[in-house]
């Protein structure tokens, strides 16, 4: 769609939403909107942008770290774990 379906107003670039009044042009731009925004809430940026954006920002930073834990499958939890004991193991017996 070229033109936005409230004011008229033309399109300019692969925006998703009308700047003037904050309308999506068509459903399939509100979709990909939402399913990027879904995407980037996944990333470390956007991890990191929620955490900036807090007010605590401790608190969301641990917020951000159980919701990346309770994400984390299973084996690579236990895959974590042994790697961290065999350098746990590695450092005791140097010393």
């Amino acid at each position: 769609m070229k033109n936005c379906p409230k004011c008229g107003q033309p399109r300019k670039g692969e925006a998703f939403k009308c700047p003037s009044c904050d309308v999506f042009y068509s459903q399939l731009d509100e979709f990909l909107y939402e399913e990027q925004q879904a995407l980037e809430k996944n990333t470390l940026t956007g991890r990191l942008k929620i955490v900036w954006a807090a007010t605590d920002r401790k608190q969301a930073l641990r917020e951000q770290m159980a919701d990346i834990w309770q994400s984390t499958p299973l084996k690579t939890k236990i895959t974590l774990f042994t790697i961290f004991a065999f350098v746990f193991a590695l450092v005791v017996s140097v010393m």
